[in-house]
């Protein structure tokens, strides 16, 4: 195994998520400089308007999923050519187990809805570069990122898993930060 995963679960309500961690204006810039914008129907432009989104909803369930990277996958992801490969087989994987999951609570849980950990990849292409509307509106959900919160932030602080960045192959860990909105 090259990896292992850690899973956090937070409690939230929306009105302080809103008031601690929402800056759409130090992150409007992010999203602007992010090579999925204007490419994929979960990131902006186009986003619904935060407040908005999450007006119906009182709590957030804040679920962060650590993915632990071996020493022996760590190293292998130093060669550039093969960073990316190992990041879509651990990292990538764990975010589409965590998304598969995430539908599953929505159907659990009435008229709650997910907030997804990173872009939509439920396509190969996404349709949104073709100009045409979404193929599977029923499965993409919102990029957290895509709402404007600090989530370097919320994985710290409501989680206890501070984000970490590497230049050289992969950090000792990533985080896939989600959210279930509760009515």
């Amino acid at each position: 195994m090259e990896y292992q995963t850690e899973v956090q679960v937070r409690e939230i309500s929306v009105q302080r998520l809103l008031d601690t961690y929402y800056d759409p204006v130090t992150f409007h810039a992010c999203c602007r400089g992010c090579p999925d914008y204007e490419k994929r129907w979960s990131c902006p432009p186009g986003t619904p308007q935060t407040r908005m989104c999450f007006a119906p909803f009182s709590r957030a369930y804040l679920i962060g999923v650590k993915v632990v990277y071996t020493d022996a996958c760590r190293a292998l992801s130093k060669r550039p050519e093969l960073l990316e490969p190992v990041r879509q087989r651990t990292y990538g994987a764990v975010k589409k187990i965590v998304h598969e999951l995430m539908l599953q609570l929505e159907t659990c849980v009435p008229g709650s809805v997910s907030i997804a950990a990173g872009r939509c990849e439920q396509c190969e292409t996404c349709t949104r570069v073709l100009g045409t509307p979404c193929v599977k509106p029923e499965r993409m959900r919102y990029s957290f990122s895509a709402f404007r919160f600090d989530l370097s932030k919320i994985a710290e602080q409501e989680l206890g898993m501070p984000l970490l960045w590497s230049m050289d192959g992969l950090p000792a860990y990533n985080v896939a930060l989600t959210a279930l909105l509760v009515p």
